[in-house]
């Protein structure tokens, strides 16, 4: 699977159109999650479970997945995009084209809450959302997400 990486944040394609599947492929794609080592499969689980209770498919084609566990030392962002699109029982029932997976500790709520704040910034904009999977299906390139990409980027979800 082909993944870009960054400082916190990891970007890679999917092929999964099952929710948990994409999920799976989120965490084994994108290099970030790697870092985790021996806690990767327990941070499966705890974003399965946490999806579980109920969708994080927030609409518009996005979905914001997340885990947390006490031994995750700072906050990791994978970004799964989609082509094809994901059935993931969103509120406006759409597919998603972008699913994100945050991996963090329950200790580093703020860290978390500026991340997902991010995110959500981010991915209001329906023409970026647009452009991001569009270009990002084909590759990695691609100056219309550079601003989205530098904001994540420079976040960097952990302090």
């Amino acid at each position: 699977m082909n993944s870009k990486d960054y400082e916190g944040f990891s970007v890679c394609h999917l092929k999964s159109t099952e929710k948990f599947a994409a999920i799976d492929d989120v965490i084994d794609g994108c290099k970030i999650f790697d870092e985790l080592k021996d806690n990767k499969e327990r941070f499966r689980r705890a974003v399965h479970r946490r999806e579980i209770i109920e969708t994080t498919g927030i609409g518009h084609g996005v979905a914001i997945a997340h885990g947390k566990l006490p031994c995750i030392d700072k906050v990791r962002v994978g970004l799964g995009i989609s082509e094809e699109g994901i059935d993931y029982n969103s509120k406006d029932g759409k597919v998603v084209h972008l699913l994100f997976v945050i991996s963090s500790s329950p200790f580093t709520q703020i860290n978390y809450l500026r991340a997902l704040a991010t995110i959500l910034k981010s991915v209001h904009d329906e023409e970026l959302r647009s452009n991001i999977s569009r270009l990002f299906c084909k590759d990695f390139d691609g100056d219309s997400c550079d601003s989205f990409l530098q904001m994540l980027i420079q976040q960097k979800f952990s302090k």
